[in-house]
């Protein structure tokens, strides 16, 4: 049962100890109803007017817990809501015991986990047939729990789409992030991704993989212009 009013929780200092603190929000353990929990709490806006900030937390806090519970009610392999506290710009998800995919690969950069790859991609696959893009699917945001099962997690960043374009980016911003933390294995890792990807996606996936292409090659000549920019002004 997900209750939506701000009931016993008091206030932050309740909500156990703080394992992160973003611009956006903070992410604490604590127990909720006798059991392990992580809350997500959106953090005030101090350059905000009080009633803007408190109406856009509120509003991102119900959308973020709308796509949580539809993830998981379309097969996604996401965290459990327990609770929701709009006022408060809270979220009460279940705690995944477990490490990141990030850290797995890491520690096995010899013999990459290619296999839990497949499952990244296809835990996309999933979020994207379902009409939900993620925003930040690096390797960071899976955790393999303890019971082996491989999780999406934080979706501060996920929305309600199903265009082409946005599910592309996703695809971009994984390969960018393995890329840029596991250069040496990168090309392995983005394959296999993809392979799991489009085992969900179909042609339509193809269809996605290519747009990402598109947008790998756009940021690149940006990136080229920027350097010839760059150069021209220093010579001169």
């Amino acid at each position: 049962m997900v209750s939506k009013a701000p009931g016993r929780v008091a206030s932050p200092d309740s909500l156990g100890t703080l394992l992160k603190r973003g611009a956006e929000s903070e992410i604490r353990l604590g127990t909720y109803m006798g059991v392990k929990a992580v809350y997500k709490l959106r953090v005030r806006k101090e350059y905000m007017h009080p009633k803007l900030d408190s109406m856009l937390r509120a509003q991102r806090t119900r959308r973020e817990a709308r796509i949580l519970l539809h993830a998981r009610s379309h097969g996604a392999t996401v965290p459990r809501v327990l609770a929701v506290y709009p006022s408060m710009g809270l979220i009460v998800m279940e705690y995944i015991e477990g490490a990141t995919l990030k850290r797995i690969i890491d520690e096995n950069t010899s013999k990459p986990p290619l296999e839990l790859v497949r499952e990244a991609g296809r835990q996309l696959g999933i979020l994207h047939r379902s009409g939900i893009v993620h925003g930040d699917p690096t390797t960071s945001n899976y955790i393999l729990s303890d019971g082996g099962a491989l999780y999406i997690i934080d979706f501060g960043l996920a929305d309600f789409s199903a265009e082409i374009e946005d599910r592309a980016v996703d695809l971009h911003l994984f390969r960018r992030a393995v890329e840029s933390t596991h250069a040496p294995v990168a090309g392995a890792l983005y394959k296999a991704f993809l392979e799991g990807y489009l085992g969900i996606m179909g042609a339509v996936g193809e269809e996605v993989s290519g747009r990402a292409d598109e947008i790998r090659l756009r940021g690149r000549y940006v990136e080229a212009r920027r350097a010839t920019a760059w150069r021209f002004l220093s010579e001169g």
